[in-house]
């Protein structure tokens, strides 16, 4: 765990040797934005594919860095998750069991903490949040942006949703079409985490259509069960059964997307006997966030095909439907007998065009949208145009992928070497003043006997003592060394033990961490 901690905060802060793998991110994201306007733009215009199905692309959903979608009902753990990986509060952060995030809310890198509201950030040109001004004030006024100087924020922006509620009357009172929001967003993001309380497995009516409104995205799903270690051995079992059975009558796939087990705050464990499985649990799950830099330039080339060969789908099917229209007379019949049919002409396009069945939208909410356009609008596919599409399909996307690194992996026990030993790994958390200086005579006996002739307990041992009379995550167990080891030598002196019980006192009454040892805690010379 302390190597892919380590190693996610090296990925996700921009550091030098990552610099490297930039020129060339640059450089495809140039030329995706290129074939973008080009080749693929042209027949979104001609088609009225944006009209149908999506806002046009627009330069900064190319160049932003990875999003991270978190949706959930109310009170599971979204808004403390987000603080449990970025080590501190985010501007405008309310955590409470009752429904307390009311917005959606993008929590970006910032030289300085502060909340910019929704409208400003649509209208900057730099973030990919342009196109969301389509959902109207109402929904605007419930969209902000919280900056934040975190390093694990110069590699990924967090997007904390509203939790989710049960009845109509809740869907009805946001005033905006929530589930539309939450598919524009699944379109675009590199993640997308379903979080779940242990508690509460129930899953309300608008959770389900939040989730379902997540279809076609679901390579991008990982589902968490949140709260892990409030349940007993016994009861987690069956609250894992009940979670995976519900979600099989939700997302209807095959296979259920992978589930992430463990407790992800900075509290201590309530039932510890599943700790090594959590840690492990939370290990795969940073590896996955610290993933996304450099997989962010092969998921945007992704998203960008499966745009593509969705719109030639598209573009067909509207020249057939215009083709198949009367000049004169019965056009309404002949537009509900088109309609009605559609599964045929899917399979008739599909053949005559080489097309893949897959290509084509939901039958659905096609036939639903269709309702309310006449089919002689329709344009008839440009030739030229649709050589530009397979043009991009066909040479260009292979083109893409070669100037993509293969191998970004990061040389982390080169970075280790130039730090000092920690059995735990991560760096210090929130600053907060504290003054009261640890009483060294208080830990003596205890310090003596883990200690035995050393002058000094060793890292692991320490480690073993921490984690077993704690409880706390190894998470904040890290900060709590990198705060004790005064003198990097991974051992600890009799000071440092009394400052290592203080912090865990501390941080078990409920009390931040500091980013660094305040002076007046600082033995005394």
């Amino acid at each position: 765990l302390k190597s892919v901690l380590f190693s996610m905060l090296s990925w996700l802060k921009g550091d030098s040797s990552r610099s490297k793998n930039a020129v060339v991110f640059q450089s495809v994201v140039q030329g995706l934005q290129d074939e973008y306007k080009s080749k693929i733009l042209p027949m979104e215009k001609s088609s009225q594919f944006h009209s149908f199905w999506t806002t046009p692309l627009v330069d900064a959903d190319f160049a932003a860095k990875p999003l991270v979608l978190l949706l959930g009902q109310y009170s599971v753990g979204k808004s403390t998750f987000i603080r449990h990986v970025l080590g501190t509060d985010y501007p405008g952060l309310r955590i409470g069991p009752e429904p307390t995030t009311d917005k959606f809310v993008a929590v970006s890198y910032g030289e300085s903490e502060k909340i910019v509201p929704g409208n400003a950030l649509v209208c900057d040109q730099s973030l990919p949040f342009q196109n969301l001004s389509q959902f109207g004030n109402e929904f605007l006024i419930r969209f902000e942006g919280a900056q934040v100087p975190s390093k694990v924020l110069e590699g990924v922006t967090f997007i904390d949703t509203p939790g989710v509620l049960s009845g109509e009357k809740q869907r009805i009172a946001r005033g905006y079409d929530f589930e539309a929001v939450i598919r524009w967003f699944a379109e675009r993001v590199d993640l997308i985490v379903l979080l779940f309380d242990a508690h509460k497995l129930d899953i309300s009516d608008e959770f389900r259509r939040s989730i379902l409104a997540l279809r076609g995205n679901d390579i991008k799903i990982r589902i968490v069960l949140n709260k892990a270690d409030q349940v007993s051995q016994q009861q987690l079992m069956r609250v894992y059964g009940a979670l995976m059975w519900s979600l099989g009558k939700v997302l209807e796939t095959p296979e259920v997307s992978r589930v992430f087990l463990g407790s992800f705050w900075d509290e201590p464990m309530r039932f510890g006997e599943f700790r090594e499985l959590f840690e492990k649990e939370a290990e795969d799950l940073y590896s996955e966030l610290a993933g996304l830099p450099k997989n962010a330039a092969v998921r945007k080339l992704n998203d960008l095909i499966k745009r593509a060969r969705l719109l030639r789908a598209h573009a067909y099917l509207l020249g057939h439907l215009k083709a198949q229209m009367p000049t004169l007379m019965g056009k309404s019949k002949k537009k509900q007998e088109l309609i009605g049919n559609l599964n045929l002409v899917y399979q008739e396009l599909a053949s005559k065009h080489g097309l893949s069945m897959g290509d084509f939208p939901d039958v659905n909410a096609t036939r639903g949208k269709l309702e309310g356009f006449d089919f002689k609008s329709f344009s008839k596919v440009d030739t030229k145009v649709a050589a530009g599409l397979d043009s991009f399909l066909n040479t260009s996307v292979s083109k893409l992928l070669e100037q993509i690194p293969l191998d970004a992996a990061r040389d982390v026990q080169a970075e280790r070497s130039s730090t000092s030993f920690s059995p735990f790994a991560v760096s210090g958390d929130r600053s907060v003043f504290l003054t009261k200086r640890p009483d060294i005579e208080s830990v003596r006996v205890e310090f003596d006997g883990l200690a035995g002739p050393s002058a000094k307990i060793a890292g692991a041992r320490a480690r073993d003592f921490m984690v077993e009379v704690s409880k706390l995550p190894n998470k904040v167990l890290g900060a709590i060394w990198a705060l004790s080891d005064l003198d990097g030598d991974g051992e600890l002196s009799l000071y440092e033990f009394a400052l290592a019980k203080h912090w865990m006192a501390m941080k078990s009454a409920g009390h931040d961490l500091p980013a660094s040892v305040p002076g007046l805690l600082l033995p005394e010379q």
